[in-house]
């Protein structure tokens, strides 16, 4: 089979010519971005494909399907692989183009766009939070006289918590207003409101072959959430031990919500789950791609596989690794985000115990803005233990470890310190 992928991603790692094998052709159009500046890591990127094109400007570029269709006029697909959440709706309308199975519009449509998405789940009695479509000021403000703050108020098909605002006063409606211009225009502004639940963010992770879920498995952030990184704090999750009693109303409610949805038949999905203060669960979205800021290496580090190794294998019938019923080792990531200023000083290597990996994404001097959205980070840690208390305590460690051995300075590397 011939198979065409459209990439955001980094390329390393994602060996997608060695995952269809000899047998299949790959041909890969990918975002510049996504491509090592060192010339032999990107050669190494790039080799197996039997064609490649390397795009500037890929998000905002609908020549992207444009030469996919030349393309495929030369010499037609059989398949279309997409992993990044932005190129889902961009996947299925060249399938729908193209004539091949996969990921259809409908299907896409309802994993991309929130209010259908939760017009969906509500239909089926899938317990989600007051929301509606808000494409004008007078959207936004019904809302809040129903509601009453807080509200959240974000893009229906975004993706990273960018663009998502808490309102809690008049100050923060007044601030969202001069955010989103597009909220007093004709056209209106892709935007939703919701009621804020207070509430443990669960993500539940897997993958589904020919219609079987091949793993489904939850991780608790704790104390922490999206929009931590966005305020300057860290983020962790950490996976859910076997044992835990929230295990199995967890995988009950995601089951039930993608059975609420037009499914594909194969696909990785990143669910997000509410656990409010007095133990009720609400169901917040679910995306039909892998989760991102290291939850993929978090979920290779406890179940041994790859996520979209298993899923593109699947697709060219070469048979994957088996993936176990239960995590072989409980893990867990930490996100250390930027803030604003200048960065000084920051560690090389980690020295806590438990951490099996260290990432630093920030050299000192590099100035700073405050991160823009929940996977943005300077420096993340990868750890294992012997269940999730013992991750979260590694993590826990770590992050003190990062704080106090990082330095960042307001202004110039000679300003005051802020952190």
């Amino acid at each position: 089979m011939r198979f065409l992928i459209l990439n955001r991603l980094p390329l390393s790692g994602l060996r997608f010519p060695d995952w269809l094998g000899p047998a299949h052709e790959a041909v890969l159009l990918t975002d510049a971005a996504a491509l090592s500046p060192d010339p032999g890591e990107r050669a190494a990127q790039l080799a197996g494909y039997a064609h490649v094109e390397v795009v500037q400007n890929y998000h905002f570029n609908p020549l992207v399907e444009l030469r996919a269709l030349t393309l495929h006029a030369g010499s037609p697909f059989d398949r279309v692989i997409a992993l990044s959440e932005f190129d889902l709706l961009r996947a299925a309308r060249l399938r729908g183009l193209f004539g091949v199975p996969g990921q259809d519009v409908r299907s896409a449509t309802a994993f991309r766009d929130k209010v259908r998405m939760k017009e969906l789940l509500r239909a089926s009695d899938i317990p989600v939070a007051d929301h509606a479509p808000a494409a004008s000021f007078a959207d936004v403000h019904r809302f809040v006289e129903e509601q009453g703050y807080p509200v959240v108020v974000k893009p229906r098909r975004g993706g990273g918590s960018v663009g998502v605002h808490v309102l809690e006063n008049p100050q923060d409606l007044r601030d969202l207003l001069e955010a989103c211009p597009e909220l007093g225009t004709d056209d209106g502004a892709q935007l939703m409101c919701e009621r804020y639940v207070k509430h443990e963010l669960f993500h539940v992770d897997g993958i589904f072959v020919n219609g079987e879920a091949r793993l489904m498995w939850p991780s608790s952030q704790g104390d922490s959430s999206c929009l931590d990184i966005i305020a300057g704090l860290s983020l962790h999750s950490a996976l859910l031990d076997p044992d835990d009693p929230l295990l199995d109303p967890l995988l009950d409610l995601t089951r039930r919500a993608l059975t609420a949805l037009p499914m594909p038949d194969s696909f990785l999905f990143h669910a997000e789950v509410f656990r409010t203060p007095d133990g009720e669960l609400f169901f917040n979205e679910v995306a039909s791609r892998m989760g991102g800021g290291l939850i993929d290496q978090m979920v290779t580090l406890g179940f041994g596989i790859t996520m979209p190794e298993v899923l593109v294998r699947s697709l060219a019938d070469n048979e994957p690794a088996p993936v176990p019923p239960l995590p072989l080792t409980s893990a867990g990531l930490s996100l250390f985000p930027p803030r604003a200023g200048t960065l000084v000083r920051i560690p090389e290597d980690c020295p806590v115990p438990g951490v099996v990996s260290y990432q630093r994404h920030a050299e000192p001097g590099t100035v700073l803005v405050a991160a823009q959205a929940s996977v943005e980070k300077i420096g993340a840690v990868l750890a294992t233990g012997s269940s999730r208390a013992e991750v979260e305590a590694t993590l826990a460690a770590a992050g003190r470890w990062f704080e106090e051995s990082t330095r960042i300075t307001a202004g110039d590397a000679t300003g005051e310190e802020t952190g």
